[in-house]
């Protein structure tokens, strides 16, 4: 089941439109741990496909159009496999919860050659230092929309902690589309049904206990 119309011309790789495979390490830095987690970002000029691995909690695939500003978040549970579809608002994209300042400096990761930037984060004690690129637009990495270029090093704060993700690798072959799509089985289903549907499955289970 093809996931969204799709309408593609030829044209050279740019920073608007791009095209591949990113493989970010993932590694929590306020606290050690021994959890292994990586994130692969899947580009096809407006689609992405973003699977997060964590050896403690699995695998989370989140599919995206980002010119219709959707999305779907992928799930199973024992009730079935269902495919939640969001609706990302502008204001999603461009939180003020954190701040850029220039920051002189270059550094060469995953092969790329990036600049420095200041980042400070409402929920972090200290500004850290990222890395972006221009040559790919900030869009194609699914946060922080409003940085200057795609960040091939960078944090992420949240209630949980503070992460940080750093590219490992960089590949240019146009993924298939067939990875873009919801699979036979996923049924597709608003946030609010499935809330509601989770919610009536909940009552019925603690009603036979």
């Amino acid at each position: 089941m093809l996931l969204f119309g799709l309408n593609f011309q030829g044209w050279s790789q740019n920073s608007a439109h791009f095209n591949g495979t990113l493989t970010y390490r993932i590694e929590r830095v306020d606290v050690k741990d021994s959890v292994e987690a990586k994130m692969m970002v899947f580009a096809r000029d407006s689609l992405l496909k973003i699977v997060n691995f964590n050896s403690e909690f699995g695998k989370q695939e989140t599919i995206k159009h980002l010119t219709q500003q959707k999305k779907y978040v992928l799930i199973q549970l024992e009730e079935g496999n269902f495919a939640i579809q969001f609706k990302e608002e502008e204001s999603d994209t461009n939180s003020k919860s954190h701040t850029f300042k220039k920051q002189f400096g270059h550094v060469r990761i995953a092969g790329v050659r990036g600049k420095r930037l200041r980042f400070k984060h409402e929920l972090a004690k200290n500004e850290l230092t990222v890395i972006y690129t221009k040559k790919i637009d900030a869009k194609y990495l699914g946060a922080y929309n409003d940085a200057p270029g795609l960040f091939l090093q960078y944090y992420v704060v949240n209630d949980n902690g503070l992460y940080k993700y750093t590219l490992e690798s960089i590949d240019e072959k146009i993924p298939p589309l067939s990875l873009f799509m919801i699979p036979a089985d996923y049924q597709k289903i608003s946030l609010k049904a499935f809330i509601e549907k989770t919610a009536k499955t909940s009552t019925s289970v603690q009603s036979t206990n």
